[in-house]
Formats: structure tokens, sequence, C-alpha cells
């Protein structure tokens, strides 16, 4: 018998938890950022910080979900 193609993901409920909340707190920081940089007048696009954030936070997510026990 073949094993499967593709291995179902389960994730501890502990680790999905620290997930969701991390994400919640990104958000959080997406959503205040242009008002933060509006209000102290900062002479920076708020893409700058947003994008990276939004990048390097999915990658860790797809790294972590990605990943299988040897």
């Amino acid at each position: 018998m073949q094993a499967p193609l593709v291995m179902p993901l389960v994730v501890p409920r502990r680790v999905r938890l620290w997930f969701e909340i991390g994400w919640v707190v990104i958000i959080a920081k997406c959503l205040a950022v242009p008002w933060m940089i509006a209000r102290w007048q900062i002479p920076v696009h708020p893409g700058w910080v947003i994008i990276p954030t939004l990048i390097f936070a999915a990658l860790v997510t797809l790294l972590v979900l990605a990943h299988r026990e040897a």
C-alpha cells in the first residue's frame, strides 16, 4: 500500500493559539502604523514597515506549518 502524498497538517493546540495571538498583534500593528506615522509626522511611507512585517510573518507561519517531525 502506498503512503498518502499529502500529510494532514496537525498543529498542537498551544502552537496554534500562539500563532493566532501573534497574527492579531501583527494586524493591530499594521493598522496602527499609518496612524502613528501621520500623528508624529515621521517622513516614511507606512508600506516600508507593514510589508516586511507581513512577509516575515507569513514566511514563519508557512515554515511552521510545513515542518515535519523526523
